[in-house]
């Protein structure tokens, strides 16, 4: 049979006139060959389709496009135990090609977005760093309308965190949203009522009612209601913290606040149209007034006093006073400050140190003989320094003699 490239070839030399022989010489094949094609009259090859060989699966088609129609999400295997119960003796790999060319392509998720008015909603939530000096906590506040973010940088994730985070927040505002959106942290949430209504903590219930706002929380595994905040999860990932380098704590936090003020809160944001910082100027009208008196926070935690007198709280620990009736200590915790009772008397009131792995021993929790002269923290003497005489060297020759 010739190529399509060779009829084209024959047809032209015919319509040249040349012979056949002169053709069959030039393609290299038999004049029969030519005056073959000469009668039939095609001017070039045409290709069948090769007959499809019959498959074990071919009984069962229409029965798998049915069941597809009905569950697009049946899986090939779950799809082969059923044919295997109707007779079927193929493979899975034959039924696995053909239930994806037949299997209904899903409709693309298209995400509604929730607008909110000025005031309306502010957003909370923690990510996770690693850095050269340990793993730190982020605390992430957007409000809703303006999505002006606030960042700092924590060694903890514990309740006060939140308060003392949600506070300076707040302040940097220059008002307090309407609404706080929280997921189930446990810092907020204590557990969850009848159809999956969150009950919040008495802390932080105490807490919203100092400054006016109502806490909300996100429905269980529906974390995606707070979105304007998880984009800004990203956007921190992605923004600032890749490619940078931190020497410690306060350095992470001091590059932040230079990133949110000359960046984050100034760029032209890809939803408004507008910078984050004029929309504020806008939005802090509608903010309800930042309370006028302190806040002070009464989160109490039971503690037990180690056998070198100390207790930990957040990775630090505090010395408690010799003298002590038994063992166990009630610690309440302030935004700067912990203070140590037993039986509702209070013992000691230290302030809170920051990071992790710190000692301190007050100077009146030791006897004079016992306690360093470091208040901050405390280093236990090994060895005491003791005076020796001096002597001349003839005393030990003459105990040599």
């Amino acid at each position: 049979m010739l190529s399509k490239e060779a009829v084209i070839v024959l047809q032209h030399d015919l319509q040249q006139g040349l012979t056949q022989t002169a053709i069959a010489q030039k393609l290299g094949v038999s004049r029969r060959t030519v005056y073959r094609y000469m009668r039939s009259g095609k001017t070039e090859p045409s290709y069948g389709p090769r007959p499809r060989r019959p498959s074990q699966l071919d009984p069962f088609r229409t029965y798998l496009r049915g069941r597809l129609e009905d569950y697009p999400a049946l899986t090939s295997a779950r799809l082969l135990s059923e044919l295997r119960s109707l007779g079927y003796k193929g493979g899975y790999t034959v039924l696995g090609e053909y239930v994806r060319t037949i299997r209904p392509a899903p409709p693309l998720p298209i995400e509604q977005r929730f607008e909110v008015a000025p005031s309306e909603q502010a957003q909370v939530d923690f990510a996770t760093f690693k850095t050269d000096f340990g793993t730190v906590c982020a605390l992430l506040v957007v409000l809703g309308w303006s999505r002006v973010l606030w960042v700092r940088f924590f060694f903890h994730q514990d309740q006060l965190t939140v308060l003392g985070g949600l506070h300076h927040a707040c302040h940097a505002f220059g008002g307090v949203p309407r609404t706080v959106l929280f997921d189930r942290m446990r810092t907020a949430v204590a557990g969850s009522g009848q159809g999956g209504s969150a009950i919040f903590n008495a802390e932080m219930l105490r807490f919203a009612a100092h400054y006016g706002f109502q806490p909300r929380a996100c429905r269980p595994y529906r974390a995606k209601t707070k979105g304007k905040v998880e984009r800004a999860v990203s956007y921190l990932r992605r923004g600032f913290f890749y490619g940078r380098a931190f020497r410690d704590l306060d350095d992470l936090n001091a590059q932040v606040t230079v990133w949110l003020a000359e960046t984050a809160n100034t760029r032209l944001h890809g939803t408004t149209g507008e910078t984050p910082d004029s929309r504020l100027a806008v939005e802090r009208a509608h903010l309800l007034p930042l309370p006028g008196d302190a806040y002070v926070p009464m989160i109490t935690l039971g503690r037990r006093m180690t056998h070198d007198g100390f207790i930990a709280y957040n990775g630090n620990s505090y010395s408690v006073p010799e003298g002590m009736a038994h063992a166990a200590v009630d610690v309440r915790a302030t935004l700067t400050e912990l203070h140590l009772l037993q039986d509702g008397k209070l013992l000691a009131v230290h302030p809170l140190l920051p990071g992790r792995g710190q000692r301190r021993l007050a100077a009146e929790h030791r006897r004079s003989g016992d306690r360093p002269s470091d208040t901050s923290r405390s280093v236990t003497p090994i060895l005491e320094l003791i005076e020796v005489q001096r002597r001349s060297l003839d005393v030990y020759e003459e105990v040599l003699r």
